[in-house]
């Protein structure tokens, strides 16, 4: 009796370990990151499979790729459209200019620590093969095993540390299927000083937060004194040069000179 329940367990994880193959054997996650030196990040996630793969036991691609990604944990958020070609359908994520704050999840996390930035990907395989794993949890590790990852993440600063291979200030890392995985993919990068508030403040009033001289100031009350001095120079110039006005001599009655008075013809009294 005993022994008839120890084969159908051995055939019962048989069959489980053959439907995690068929379903992640060329299962597949790309992600190309760049990140900015103001703490945003651009780049892309690319999560595929094989068709065929996916539309096994009667299934559309569609279904079969959402049956796929419950076993994946959390991905970070941004715009999703579906990518299709010939051979693999599966999902794109996009990111521009993506707050650090808004990028986390169960799976991937690039976070600032001070002066420094950490990313890890996680490939405990207790966070993989969720739905597979309520058959049996051995199943976990078997579709860990199975799948592929390819990671590139390039920093503002110098990379300091990592799992992964350097080129520059970007971090590469090409793990395929049914190769041994490491528990996490991992780097440590300089981040940039951030300008301190008291510079901020000092940049936005023109002040100087050392004590030192004014310049900035002093600067601007020269223009001013200067533009209004022009200002008054033009005023006074423009005076000067008008013609002085001509007095006018009074005239008779036809407009001609009135004689001028004399001794032997006095004006009226």
């Amino acid at each position: 009796m005993n022994t008839r329940l120890d084969r159908g367990r051995a055939f019962r994880l048989a069959a489980c370990l053959a439907l995690v193959a068929v379903l992640t054997g060329c299962m597949q996650l790309h992600i190309g990151l760049t990140v900015n030196a103001d703490d945003t990040i651009d780049g892309q996630l690319l999560l595929t499979a094989e068709r065929r793969v996916l539309t096994s036991n009667n299934r559309t691609v569609q279904v079969g790729f959402a049956e796929l990604r419950q076993n994946i944990p959390s991905l970070p958020a941004g715009e999703e459209r579906v990518y299709e070609d010939e051979r693999y359908y599966g999902s794109q994520i996009t990111y521009h200019r993506t707050p650090l704050k808004e990028f986390t999840s169960d799976s991937v996390k690039l976070v600032r620590d001070g002066d420094l930035y950490r990313f890890n990907l996680s490939l405990d395989p207790k966070k993989y093969g969720g739905k597979v794993a309520e058959q049996d949890p051995r199943n976990q590790a078997a579709f860990m095993q199975l799948m592929s990852f390819e990671i590139s993440v390039s920093f503002p600063g110098r990379v300091i540390d990592t799992n992964g291979t350097v080129t520059g200030r970007s971090v590469t890392w090409k793990v395929g299927s049914n190769r041994d995985k490491p528990t996490e993919l991992r780097a440590v990068a300089e981040a940039p000083a951030k300008p301190s508030p008291s510079a901020t403040g000092a940049a936005a009033t023109g002040g100087d937060t050392d004590g030192g001289f004014p310049w900035l100031l002093v600067v601007g009350a020269v223009v001013v004194l200067l533009l209004v001095g022009g200002v008054v120079a033009v005023l006074l110039l423009r005076r000067r040069g008008r013609p002085a006005t001509a007095a006018t001599t009074p005239t008779g009655p036809a407009g001609t000179p009135a004689p001028t008075p004399s001794a032997e013809h006095p004006g009226p009294v």
